[in-house]
């Protein structure tokens, strides 16, 4: 037996009170004369007997009566593992895309929420409620489980401890109840078994679809493009989904221009296109008609009309690069070093080393900034290169460094076609043409390049570098027409021209929940102006940096819903932009978590079961009023005391 209150058990020492009454009874007898006193010596001896019996008989029923009515205030109670009984509950409930499959009687996070509501019967008790976006401390849990709604990042099971861990730390508990409920997919790569601790109980609750299949929209893009036509590409995979015949539809601006049927093979990838016409700000999506599927059935884009890629070349004036950045598609510009603006640099999207002899100062500091703020660089070196000029660039930038100059002549022979540079740029492979010579090139030391030109001798031609968000394309020989005839050579052209498209954010139709993402808008923003990204009366202020003539916009957490955005500056639309879910739960996979269980670690399939079982070990049984039952009887058997030993 416990108590809920144990501090008033210290009143039972009061009983030693109506004790010391009882034993020291302190009376004046008056005397009175009698003729006969025979008669008066018997009368005496009976009623000392008879009072004594009634007064040990009072004492030990009002004893009896206070130690009951200070027992049943303590509140006494009984149950299972009383001991081991949790102070505090805290309840991850998982709301994420995946628990939108169904079991066997339908949704697993209405499943879960409908379970919840109606077998949980510590309602008096503190609950902490933890959801993949919200926590709810000290709550009423039915009030606060219809409110749920599905969220499209899923918190890893390693976040979810230190979290509980940082609250327990905050209400000074130890040794409590943490309850887990989800599907357990393998999307955040959580190890089992869990690091748990030894004082609290962890109950794994984990939810599981009837038929794991599923069908999602991977991926879209453009493949085509001329003046009329626009042709997107799409595909369709398939999740342990056999045999499937699917509808795919396709919207511009919520009006359908397109519908197609395909038939998709169990774990198959299907690609399908859609072609459109070529007009400026396009926006729309493309949807799975499919009841079944619940989610990653849609995927949305936004093509934003064509902007000029800004390209900026510094150093030698070319006769070539004009021709490649035509008027129509680029905003070109050469400027020799000394009539540079540095704050030009900047602006653009591409900037062109061409053939400097050296890099003052200035200009590496200026390139540092460039490349860290996202721009891309080619360099072009010049055949009379300072190397520990060049060098100091290098360093600045972190990319490696130059060894020498060889000046042996070499044939560029090897095309690098699988890099994704040179895609869709070659129908085929091209073994015998006509190769590009050089007179001259540079050793260099480059770790983490990529090549996509050699030379003949396996030495790197052109390198690509990857940054954080910009590339930097590395020549290793001169293209003037002394060194080489590479600028008269047809690969000049595609090369130089996806220079520049490179890692350009405009191009991207669509951003993804819950990944940071780095946005590039066209605008000249005044004093105290900020873009805003909206969706109808939801709107809000992302992270952004302001430049010249561009502000770079960051987005992470938000939005949270997908769909079709506009970032405008105050009533002016400035861009649409697309936002859709990460396919990471596509497939719907699951960890084995029955087979990593622990001495304080349970497992169950169902909501509704393991709440049975939790409430068993918690439930408690009051005693109090038996306790007042008790203090009554012994109140009724004084009085009947009083009555029955009546003096004579």
């Amino acid at each position: 037996m416990h108590f809920k209150y144990p501090e008033i058990l210290y009143a039972l020492f009061a009983l030693i009170i109506p004790i010391f009454i009882h034993l020291f009874q302190l009376q004046k007898f008056e005397k009175v004369k009698f003729t006969n006193v025979k008669l008066l010596k018997e009368i005496e001896q009976q009623t000392r007997k008879s009072s004594k019996l009634k007064k040990w008989l009072i004492l030990i029923s009002r004893l009896l009566l206070l130690t009951a009515l200070i027992l049943a205030f303590a509140q006494p109670y009984y149950g299972k593992n009383i001991q081991q009984k949790p102070k505090e509950t805290y309840i991850y409930l998982d709301n994420s895309l995946s628990m939108q499959a169904k079991g066997k009687n339908g949704e697993l996070l209405k499943i879960a929420i409908q379970d919840l509501i109606e077998s949980f019967q510590n309602k008096n008790k503190k609950i902490t409620l933890l959801t993949n976006d919200k926590t709810f401390k000290d709550i009423d849990i039915n009030n606060e489980l219809l409110n749920i709604n599905y969220y499209p990042i899923q918190k890893d099971l390693h976040s979810v401890f230190l979290q509980i861990r940082s609250l327990q730390n905050m209400n000074k508990s130890t040794g409590d109840q943490i309850i887990l409920i989800s599907d357990f997919q393998k999307v955040n790569n959580d190890v089992f078994p869990l690091k748990t601790d030894s004082l609290s109980k962890y109950y794994l609750i984990q939810l599981l679809s009837e038929t794991p299949d599923n069908i999602a929209i991977d991926s879209l893009w453009i493949s085509q493009k001329d003046n009329d036509n626009l042709t997107l590409k799409t595909n369709i995979k398939s999740y342990n989904s056999a045999n499937k015949n699917i509808n795919v539809s396709f919207f511009i601006n919520d009006e359908l221009k397109g519908k197609t049927s395909i038939k998709l093979e169990k774990n198959k990838t299907k690609e399908i296109e859609f072609i459109t016409q070529n007009t400026d700000d396009i926006s729309g999506y493309i949807n799975i008609d499919d009841a079944d599927i619940l989610f990653d059935n849609s995927m949305y884009f936004a093509i934003p009309k064509d902007e000029k890629t800004k390209v900026l070349t510094i150093g030698k004036n070319s006769s070539f690069l004009p021709n490649i950045y035509n008027k129509n598609d680029f905003d070109f510009v050469q400027s020799e070093l000394k009539q540079l603006e540095v704050g030009d640099i900047y602006n653009q999207n591409l900037v062109i080393l061409n053939e400097l002899d050296q890099f003052p100062k200035y200009l590496i500091n200026a390139i540092q900034t460039y490349i860290d703020t996202g721009g891309n660089l080619v360099i072009i070196p010049s055949n009379k290169l300072n190397i520990a000029s060049y060098n100091d660039l290098f360093s600045s930038l972190q990319i490696g460094k130059i060894i020498d100059q060889n000046e042996t002549k070499k044939l560029i022979t090897k095309i690098n076609y699988d890099h994704p540079f040179f895609k869709n740029v070659f129908i085929k492979q091209i073994k015998n043409y006509q190769y590009p010579v050089v007179y001259q090139y540079i050793n260099t030391v480059i770790p983490n390049a990529s090549d996509l030109l050699n030379l003949d001798n396996s030495k790197k031609f052109i390198s690509e570098i990857n940054k954080k968000n910009s590339k930097i394309y590395w020549i290793a020989s001169a293209l003037s027409n002394k060194n080489s005839n590479f600028s008269s050579s047809p690969l000049i052209i595609p090369v130089f021209y996806n220079f520049a498209l490179q890692n350009n954010t405009n191009k991207q139709l669509y951003y993804k929940i819950g990944k940071t993402n780095t946005i590039s808008v066209r605008s000249i923003l005044q004093k105290d102006e900020v873009l805003r990204i909206t969706k109808g009366e939801y709107n809000f202020i992302p992270l952004q940096v302001t430049k010249t003539d561009k502000v770079i916009l960051t987005t992470s957490n938000q939005p949270s819903k997908v769909g079709i955005y506009q970032i405008s500056n105050k009533n002016e639309l400035k861009k649409n932009i697309a936002y859709n879910y990460d396919r990471s739960e596509s497939n719907l996979q699951y960890h084995s978590v029955n087979e990593n269980i622990k001495d304080n670690v349970y497992y169950f399939s169902s909501v509704k079961n393991a709440l049975i079982k939790i409430n068993e070990q918690n439930k408690t049984h009051n005693l109090w009023q038996l306790f007042i039952s008790f203090a009554l009887i012994f109140l009724i058997a004084e009085i009947l005391l009083q009555k029955l030993f009546k003096n004579p």
